[in-house]
């Protein structure tokens, strides 16, 4: 793993399909909650705050070539310091982010698709698979996301073509109706998952081989991913409205039952449930990749592999204590999250950018 690279366009995609996530799930209702039918609004809102919090990132990239972001916590905090912090990164991947994602998966299977299994069984082979790509290493995944993204594209293409003959433009109106405020804190969401989180592919961005052209594709990937929720989003209230949205627990997922093409072609939620695991899978290997090797630099291990087995174990574990139901995950998501992926996703990057900056200009040579 320590000698993993990826290109350009493999970063690109792992942008966008850790942007999309389990996001294109829970977005839509998210935003019809807060913003109704102006959740469209709040989601371009909420790209356009991405794209400036990614060019902070990129900044703090800049000031610390070849660095990931445990080694920039040390650089500009001190060994101490910027090891507590780095702590405090691996813990919201790995302890946090990862079970949730895992939980996610689980939950929805059960109640959507397979509910006589076991949501401990599902879990557990999720888990497996993405231990084994783990194992595989990152220029392997980046080879299986340039194939699943074209898959994932196709699905997702059939799925809002399906669903052109069931829209209704008038349910998107009337636009603002709920005031700014609610909008705002629609886009607030959106920038708590699928903005802020983006922070751990700093693990990842020394590994791009065409340096100078990564930051474009981290904002370029932002800018795809944001897209996709944002058409989901647009296409789910315009076919079920805004009342039927707040009452699913997946509005995607009833929109893709939605579909009748001449009584023939009915049924066809599977296409957006491999939508959705494919987005899922990327983003939770991802959030394991960046958590290992955080670890792995903290505690000078160099055969990364080696944490892979019981980092997943502990995942399962968590995934299946961390949420006692749906209503305490609910509960987490809407008032825990936001503000504590903030603390790590926003406030204290600022405060790495302002400390290299001040650093560079009281060293002779700035």
């Amino acid at each position: 793993m320590s000698k993993d690279k990826i290109n350009i366009r493999q970063f690109t995609l792992f942008v966008t399909l850790f942007t999309i996530g389990s996001s294109i799930l829970f977005i839509p209702l998210s935003s019809a909650t807060s913003a109704k039918q102006s959740g469209w609004i709040s989601i371009l809102i909420g790209m356009c705050a991405t794209l400036g919090i990614v060019w902070m990132y990129l900044a703090l990239a800049r000031e610390a070539p070849g660095c990931t972001l445990v080694e920039m916590n040390r650089k500009w905090l001190g060994k101490w310091l910027g090891s507590l912090t780095s702590i405090f990164y691996i813990i919201t991947t790995l302890i946090l982010a990862g079970p949730s994602l895992l939980y996610y998966l689980g939950e929805f299977m059960v109640v959507e698709i397979m509910m006589r299994t076991p949501m401990e069984v599902l879990i557990i082979m999720f888990a497996v698979v993405v231990c084994m790509g783990m194992r595989m290493g990152l220029t392997t995944l980046g080879r299986a996301a340039e194939v699943l993204f074209a898959l994932f594209v196709v699905l997702f293409v059939l799925l809002i073509l399906f669903s052109i003959p069931n829209m209704k433009l008038e349910q998107l109106r009337p636009v603002f109706a709920t005031g700014t405020s609610s909008i705002l804190g629609a886009a607030l969401d959106y920038v708590s998952f699928s903005g802020m989180p983006l922070i751990v592919l700093l693990m990842l961005y020394p590994l791009v081989a065409d340096s100078p052209h990564a930051a474009k594709a981290y904002y370029g990937g932002t800018i795809i991913g944001g897209g996709f929720l944002l058409i989901m989003t647009v296409v789910c209230v315009s076919v079920i409205g805004v009342e039927n949205t707040l009452q699913q627990a997946y509005p995607s997922y009833e929109l893709a039952k939605k579909i009748n093409i001449a009584g023939v072609l009915t049924r066809i939620e599977v296409i957006m449930a491999t939508i959705w695991i494919i987005s899922l899978f990327f983003k939770l290997i991802l959030y394991f990749y960046a958590g290992i090797k955080g670890m792995a630099q903290l505690l000078r291990i160099e055969n990364e592999r080696l944490l892979v087995l019981p980092i997943g174990v502990m995942m399962v574990v968590l995934s299946l204590m961390e949420y006692p139901d749906t209503a305490y995950r609910s509960w987490w998501d809407s008032k825990i999250w936001p503000p504590y992926i903030a603390t790590f996703g926003f406030l204290l990057p600022v405060l790495l950018l302002v400390i290299a900056k001040l650093r560079k200009l009281r060293s002779p040579s700035g």
